[in-house]
């Protein structure tokens, strides 16, 4: 099975990095999911809930303030203002 290689970034440090089967965030468009095999896309991140379905089973949730998503070839950057989590699970 295909899987996504995610980095959760702040503009001064890394915060998460790992593989997931989904992220969820919400976009200035509206909600995206990203599944393995999305297309290329970039978008502004709008303040509001994202999620990481790691491929492990866990779950990293929380709220993003503001930034910014990549999506290239499997391949999910997020790079946000400031970032709380919820929801954690290990």
């Amino acid at each position: 099975m295909a899987e996504l290689i995610v980095e959760v970034v702040a503009l001064d440090r890394k915060i998460w990095a790992g593989t997931a089967k989904m992220v969820r965030v919400r976009t200035t468009e509206g909600d995206i999911g990203i599944l393995p095999g999305h297309e290329s896309v970039a978008g502004l991140l709008k303040p509001g809930e994202f999620a990481v379905e790691r491929v492990d089973g866990g779950r990293l949730s929380g709220h993003i303030d503001s930034g910014f998503i990549s999506v290239d070839s499997n391949r999910v950057t997020v790079v946000a203002d400031e970032v709380d989590f919820d929801g954690q699970s290990e």
